[in-house]
């Protein structure tokens, strides 16, 4: 039994082990909550650290939910020594296997050079789909590289990554201000979601828009969501769009409206905020004249430019007609005019000498 145990921790063990001149020593995992996650568990801090054994099959020690963010810090080194060739272009890629729906999450390092005895360290980030189910994943954790002789290096680690789901753990998954930016035309529309990302089905969910700037309260309570374990995402979501008109005396500014969210209609479990930037009308009428001006100007300075050129082309064509009048043409057309006028004096002499 003793050498079983022991073959197979070699099996184990064998990928790092095997893994000639380039080495994945040190994994550690780091879990970063959203404000969702501080307002569900009280006196708990906000993120969650783990140092992971680097050994297939070992598992990542840390609470990982839908929704968090999740970094891994990986080392790398060239266990080469002395005068043994540098490793070059390594990378590290970490891919976390199903868990997007189906799909894969991965990401990789940019490229690093390690000579003999150095090692790097890079850290990878990925953010948990709420969507993730329950369950433990696997997680894949590769290096590889090759020396100036083109011969490839490589090392591979695969440990097991848990998902957790909270027993109540509603979130605010989208808010949407459209627009943003107000003036004259004094209205918008702000959208939220919400979803149940918990294990329980949930009855008593409240969701609430308030700004008393805006004169904006409005709650909604009572609202259902099916568990994430078996709801399709209709039955596990509600949305709600509130149509918003400012009054024409508030004064420009930025106004925060607060979307909350509660757990039996008044445990405050999530909250976003949307900020609606409000303008002066006269501003903006000033600003759209301006702009109005500008393009006019714009335009005149189109039709300046055109108009020269058109003057210079007519000169062009009144300088090309006379220049066609060749000097032969000139006299020709002189000695014609005299012709005429000699034969009109002839003619008159010749009346008047005629006796009477």
């Amino acid at each position: 039994m003793k050498t079983l145990t022991i073959m197979l921790m070699m099996v184990l063990l064998a990928p790092a082990v095997l893994a000639a001149g380039l080495e994945i020593t040190e994994i550690g995992v780091h879990v970063d909550y959203d404000d969702a996650y501080t307002y569900r568990i009280e006196n708990r801090d906000r993120t969650d650290s783990a140092s992971v054994p680097v050994a297939n099959g070992s598992k990542i020690a840390a609470d990982i939910l839908p929704g968090s963010n999740v970094t891994f810090t990986i080392r790398a080194a060239n266990t080469f020594k002395g005068e043994n060739p540098t490793i070059k272009g390594v990378f590290v890629r970490t891919t976390i296997q199903d868990i997007d729906d189906g799909s894969d999450l991965d990401d990789e390092s940019a490229d690093f050079d390690l000579g003999p005895g150095d090692d790097y360290r890079y850290d990878l980030k990925f953010h948990i789909p709420l969507n993730a189910d329950s369950g433990t994943y696997n997680v894949v954790i590769e290096a590889e590289g090759e020396d100036a002789n083109g011969t490839s290096y490589s090392a591979e680690v695969r440990p097991k990554l848990e998902v957790k789901k909270q027993s109540h753990d509603i979130r605010i998954s989208k808010v949407l201000l459209n627009p943003g930016v107000i003036d004259c035309e004094r209205k918008a529309k702000l959208t939220a979601e919400i979803v149940n990302a918990g294990s329980n089905a949930e009855n008593q969910v409240a969701l609430e828009f308030k700004s008393g700037n805006l004169g904006i309260n409005s709650f909604d309570k009572d609202i259902a969501l099916e568990s994430s374990v078996d709801a399709s995402d209709e039955e596990k979501t509600h949305a709600k769009t509130l149509s918003i008109e400012v009054p024409s005396f508030l004064n420009a500014g930025t106004y925060p409206i607060y979307v909350n969210l509660y757990w039996k209609n008044f445990v405050l479990f999530d909250q976003k905020i949307a900020n609606l930037a409000v303008r002066d009308c006269a501003s903006a009428k000033t600003a759209s004249k301006q702009k109005k001006q500008q393009d006019t100007v714009k335009k005149q300075e189109a039709v300046e430019v055109i108009q020269p050129s058109e003057e210079k082309n007519s000169n062009a064509v009144s300088e090309s007609t006379e220049s066609n009048l060749s000097p032969v043409t000139i006299l020709m057309i002189a000695g014609g005019i005299a012709i005429a006028v000699l034969a009109v004096l002839a003619v008159i002499g010749y009346l008047r000498s005629r006796p009477q």
